[in-house]
């Protein structure tokens, strides 16, 4: 895998929890796990953002990105739909789906700024994170393998962001947390990589509960 600098710098750019989409704003259940003390110190954080991203991103998310960035990349606006309303179906908890609605507008927002004349902008009705981020890969020359891994380091760094935050957890425990979660990403991919159209989807009851709890919460750091 080779990448131009400008291609680096571009996916640097969409990784960066700076861009202004607002997925800083939201924790995923974390913040609730953190509450009921399933997560209190570097090991059970580990634990729980490793499990989210190997049985929910990896088995979720990830496959319906490479489907997006493929469809359009072949400009198959049938096909961008279908995977960009079956990511939304997926979203057990109001929460979790108005989350995705509101960071996919906001980077609809974003790309219409910085590509006005792109008409595949507009295809959505409702677009997800997922969607604008594989759009904006490939309006960058960002190539598949590199966008995705773009997209995996950004929702980690997110989580151990949230962590730092509400447990609380150091910097180096952070740290820490991220190599981890660095060197179990390949086996995400790969797990991704494998799966055909009807295995795509997660059953994570505690996550789905820890969503749907966070709405009562007594105290929220982390929109809801």
């Amino acid at each position: 895998m080779s990448i131009t600098t400008e291609s680096l710098l571009g996916l640097l750019h969409l990784s960066s929890p700076a861009l202004p989409v607002g997925a800083f704003a939201y924790s995923q259940g974390l913040e609730t796990a953190i509450d009921r003390q399933w997560c209190h110190n570097r090991q059970t954080t580990g634990d729980w953002i490793s499990e989210l991203m190997l049985q929910g991103m990896a088995k979720l998310d990830v496959p319906v990105f490479l489907r997006l960035y493929r469809a359009l990349k072949n400009h198959d606006q049938e096909q961008v739909i279908f995977w960009n309303d079956t990511l939304l179906a997926f979203r057990e908890t109001k929460e979790l789906y108005d989350e995705d609605c509101q960071v996919g507008r906001a980077f609809c927002t974003w790309v219409k700024s910085m590509y006005p004349d792109e008409p595949r902008a507009d295809w959505l009705i409702t677009p997800t994170q997922c969607s604008m981020f594989s759009l904006s890969s490939l309006l960058g020359s960002i190539d598949e393998q590199s966008a995705v891994i773009g997209l995996l380091w950004s929702w980690c760094e997110n989580q151990v962001t949230a962590a730092t935050k509400a447990v609380p957890l150091g910097q180096t425990d952070a740290q820490h947390i991220l190599k981890r979660l660095t060197h179990e990403m390949d086996g995400a991919l790969n797990a991704a990589h494998s799966l055909n159209d009807h295995e795509i989807g997660n059953n994570m009851m505690h996550y789905t509960m820890a969503s749907s709890w966070h709405e009562h919460q007594y105290s929220r750091l982390f929109r809801s």
